[in-house]
This record gives structure tokens, sequence and C-alpha cells, in this order.
């Protein structure tokens, strides 16, 4: 009979390595049971590992452009708000203009002028609104303050201009017409709002850019996302207004009067029809980006189950795998603390 011996040194140092390994298993099952990935992706999938890459790849666009979208919607609200609000003091213009023509009284003049003030402040604070640090209604121009208030020089312009006019035909003001007011509003007031005067780079109102933003919101569609002071909806309410501050309280003969009421409510109602215009064409950008994001949504859902089939392990499995390393190492333990207590002492 031959006999062998087994080192107690070479049994703790057999139980070290495994404890190790126990451990390096254990630490990854742990992180698989939490996930519910593998831990590493590109040793347990292989050469499938590029696919895994791509689907995070396309998750991360997708996310990005719902990050955008978001941005681009909220402009959009934002500039919904703002037109809403001046077609509203636009609205109320119109109705105060269309009392003062019945009863033209101190207090019918002043209501109104009131109103026309608070149209044409309502015009001031929501033409340059901010949002995220970009002016809503700038166009490209989003770090230049669209509008510009000339209201008084032109005010003053107006009056002055109307007293040479009534002067020129050896007349008073009280003593105009309609039919000569109405000629000084065309040829007087009117070119100061033209266009050119609008926008002039000087002396002009507004320094908005006619290009509005576009925005990307998905791989193949891009939308216009902003639209600009240089509208005929916030031109033709600065006219209603200023125009209506100016010549309103001069002292016109009624029937004049009445003709700059008319003229005043038709360029209202022109900028109420361009504001509804405006909104209308915002809404359709947003309808396309609510309609963006709901199929971002879907391909996310998509690529989000092929990640789980390709990526996914059994939470149950990898808890359970977990659990046995733990009995596993603890045993482990229990050995090597054992063969540590060995000694001949014990036993001479």
């Amino acid at each position: 009979m031959k006999s062998s011996f087994i080192s107690s040194s070479a049994i703790q140092n057999a139980m070290r390595l495994t404890i190790r390994q126990s451990q390096n298993q254990m630490v990854q099952a742990s992180i698989e049971a939490t996930t519910g990935t593998y831990a590493d992706i590109g040793l347990s999938l292989g050469i499938d590992s590029a696919k895994s890459i791509n689907y995070t790849r396309e998750l991360d666009r997708i996310s990005s452009f719902k990050d955008s979208n978001s941005t681009v919607n909220l402009r959009l609200e934002m500039s919904q708000s703002g037109l809403a609000e001046m077609q509203k003091a636009s609205d109320t213009l119109v109705g105060n203009l269309t009392a003062l023509k019945g009863s033209q009284t101190s207090t019918s003049i002043a209501v109104t002028l009131q109103s026309a003030t608070s149209a044409f402040a309502q015009l001031m604070d929501t033409g340059n609104m901010i949002s995220g640090g970009e002016y809503l209604f700038s166009g490209v121009n989003t770090d230049v303050p669209p509008l510009t208030d000339r209201s008084a020089a032109v005010e003053a312009q107006i009056v002055a201009d109307l007293n040479s006019y009534a002067t020129g035909l050896g007349k008073g003001v009280s003593d105009l017409s309609a039919a000569e007011i109405n000629t000084f509003m065309t040829n007087s007031v009117e070119p100061m709002f033209s266009v050119a005067s609008w926008t002039d780079p000087v002396t002009g109102w507004s320094q908005a850019s006619n290009q509005n933003m576009t925005s990307r919101i998905s791989n193949s569609e891009v939308i216009t996302s902003s639209t600009n002071a240089n509208s005929d909806g916030m031109r033709y309410l600065a006219m209603a207004t200023v125009m209506t501050n100016a010549l309103i309280d001069q002292g016109l003969g009624s029937d004049a009067m009445d003709a700059v009421s008319d003229r005043a409510i038709g360029y209202a109602a022109q900028s109420t029809a361009d504001l509804v215009g405006q909104q209308s064409q915002l809404g359709l950008s947003q309808e396309r980006v609510t309609k963006a994001n709901d199929a971002l949504d879907a391909q996310a859902s998509i690529i989000n189950n092929k990640v789980v089939d390709l990526q996914g392990v059994d939470p149950a499995e990898a808890s359970t795998l977990v659990k046995s390393l733990q009995t596993q190492l603890e045993a482990a333990y229990t050995i090597v603390s054992k063969i540590q207590q060995l000694s001949l002492v014990n036993y001479l």
C-alpha cells in the first residue's frame, strides 16, 4: 500500500483561486441581474457586438431628435401664444373704433386711444419675446431684437404733416372732409409704414430677417419653425395703432373722424387676417413635429426590442446564479478558515 501526501498550502491556494473566480463571476452576475443585460457585451456577443453598437447609435440619434424637437415645439408654442395675444389686441381695437363711429364723445375717444396704446404695447412686448436666449420673431437673426419703438417720432411727424396739409388747402384741421383726410392718409401716413420704411436698416421699425428659421425634425423632414416681425400682421397693427393715436384726438370733423376710424379698422382687420394665417402655418409645423415624434417613438420601440433580444439576459437566472456563487464563496471561506486553523500543535 502506497501513501500520498496533500499539502494544506496547495489546498489554500486552490481555494483562493476558486474564491477569486467566484467573486468575478458574482460581480458580473449581479450586474446582469440588476440591468437585465450582459455585463460584458463584447465578450458575450462576439461578432454581434457591431449590431449592438449600431442599435445604440441609432437610439442616441433618435434621442437627439426628440430633444431638438422639444425645443422646436416650445418655440412654436410661444410664437403661437404671442400671435394670439396680438390678434386679441387688434380685435379689441377694431371693436373700440367701431363704437367710436357711433358715438364720438370724449369718453369714446379716450377709450379708443387707450385701446390703441395697449395694442401697440402688446405688439412691442410680444414682438420682442425671447425663448432660450433667442428672439422668436427675428427670423434667422435670432440674436437681434426685431422691433424698435418709433411711435413717438412717427406720431409727431403725422401731426406736423396733417397741419401742413390742412394749411396747404387753406383750411383748419377741423374743416377737412372725409375725402381729404383719406387722401392725406394714403399719401402721407401709409408710406411711413411701407415695407421699405418698416425694414429700413437705419430708421425702420424692424431689424428682423425675412428668412424664417428651419429645423430638421427627422431624417427626412425639415420644417419652418418661426415667423418674423416683417409680416403684414405686425406692420398693419403698428399702422392702425399709431395712426389712431396720432389722428383721433386732433379735432377732426365727424366725417373725417369716421374716415380715420374706417381706415384704422381696415388696417387692423388686415393685421388680424395675417396673424391668423401665421398661426395656421405654425400650427401645421407643430402637427408635423407631433407626427415626427410619434414616428421616432415607434422606431425607438422597435430598436429597443432588438437590443433586448440581443443583449438581454434572464434576471431571474442571473439572480439564481448570484445566490449559488454566494453559497460557493461562503463554503470556500469556511474551508480556507479551517485549513488556516490546522496546526500540529493541536495533535502533540
